[in-house]
């Protein structure tokens, strides 16, 4: 049976309405209902839209339109680029979230420079894994290309502008002449320091039953790979105690090897959890949607109802945990992507689109991959 909102999520939703009706500010409503930053109060205004059965009054946004003069060869030409906002795409909760994106065909300066162009702040800064207020363009050994390589990293990123940021410095990198190809890869950083200690391992032991699910999102090469490994259900478990039971987290996860697909290593560094198995990508509308689902999943485990239901729907996965059965992978894909739905958790545009892109990626070099 779907999960229905919480009675709290609801009341707050219809404050949220009640209080942009009296023609209050989202700032304001953030600050009244307790919610993160404005766009985090606009997505509750349009919760209370739907539960007041009034959706014809919310707004479709117009994209975004990006100038951008890019050099190409001695001269140069200008192109523009619309990124489309996607309202619906981070529900209501208050994940923080950063990315890195891996491509070849650009170097450092060339990247920075076209980011540079498109009205992106970004530094073009050596090999590091500090975390800047800016976007930052890095050299990353792991990266194989004659025309040049380079890893772009966000600032800490949130709801839809968040997002838009990401869609927009991909189109710029692709524009610029950016590709993909085998060497690379795609990670997101969720930010957890903020959560209990009991809500981290729940993530940790969760993630773990699902874990062969989210390599349907991915082309087979990055699954299980050197870069990014995938623990059997003994060795999540093994995790999950340890953190259950750490008087210092971030000592334990500095423990932890960080070449795993979820890797709580960055916890010493960042509080963050990172997923590192997806490939690497260009495509807006992916990362996108990849972070909907990590932020909605890691939503799932904040209460021990909505964790047990998640894990119990999991427990099927346990057949087939630790084979390299793609099928039935990517049928796990679909599923998660359902349930998170069900549980209202993740919206029904990123739903679809992740049930239809499990296991029908794009190509290899495809920058839509």
């Amino acid at each position: 049976m779907p999960q229905q909102i919480t009675p709290e999520t609801r009341e707050r939703y219809i404050r949220a309405l009640d209080l942009r009706d009296q023609g209050h500010t989202f700032r304001e409503i953030a600050q009244v209902c307790g919610y993160a930053d404005p766009a985090t109060a606009r997505y509750a205004w349009i919760g209370g839209l739907r539960l007041a059965n009034r959706t014809t009054e919310i707004p479709t946004r117009t994209p975004r339109r990006v100038g951008v003069q890019i050099g190409i060869g001695n001269g140069s030409s200008l192109a523009t680029l619309t990124v489309e906002q996607l309202d619906s795409f981070v529900q209501l909760n208050s994940f923080t979230f950063g990315i890195e994106i891996e491509c070849v065909g650009l170097n450092q300066t060339s990247a920075a420079r076209a980011l540079h162009a498109a009205g992106i702040a970004c530094e073009d800064n050596g090999y590091n894994h500090s975390t800047r207020p800016t976007w930052k363009v890095v050299y990353d050994g792991s990266l194989s290309s004659r025309t040049g390589s380079c890893e772009v990293v966000s600032p800490i990123l949130s709801g839809t502008d968040g997002l838009t940021e990401v869609r927009t410095v991909m189109a710029v990198l692709r524009t610029a002449g950016a590709r993909i190809n085998e060497s690379c890869g795609m990670h997101i950083h969720i930010g957890v320091d903020t959560l209990s200690q009991a809500h981290q391992t729940r993530i940790i032991r969760a993630y773990g039953k699902w874990s062969w699910a989210f390599t349907g999102f991915v082309l087979p090469r990055r699954v299980n790979n050197r870069w990014a490994q995938l623990r059997t259900p003994a060795g999540t478990e093994r995790l999950a105690s340890d953190w259950e039971t750490s008087s210092n987290m971030r000592n334990t996860a500095s423990r932890h090897d960080r070449y795993y697909a979820f890797n709580v290593h960055a916890f010493q560094r960042h509080g963050t959890f990172e997923m590192r198995a997806h490939h690497g990508s260009l495509n807006g509308m992916n990362a996108s949607a990849w972070v909907a689902l990590h932020t909605a999943f890691f939503e799932a485990c904040k209460t021990e109802t909505s964790y047990t239901a998640l894990v119990g729907n999991a427990e099927t996965m346990d057949e087939y945990n630790g084979s390299n059965d793609r099928p039935q992978a990517i049928e796990g894909a679909k599923r998660i992507a359902k349930v998170l739905g069900e549980m209202q958790l993740l919206d029904t545009d990123a739903c679809e689109y992740l049930v239809r892109r499990a296991g029908n990626i794009p190509s290899v070099r495809s920058n839509n991959s």
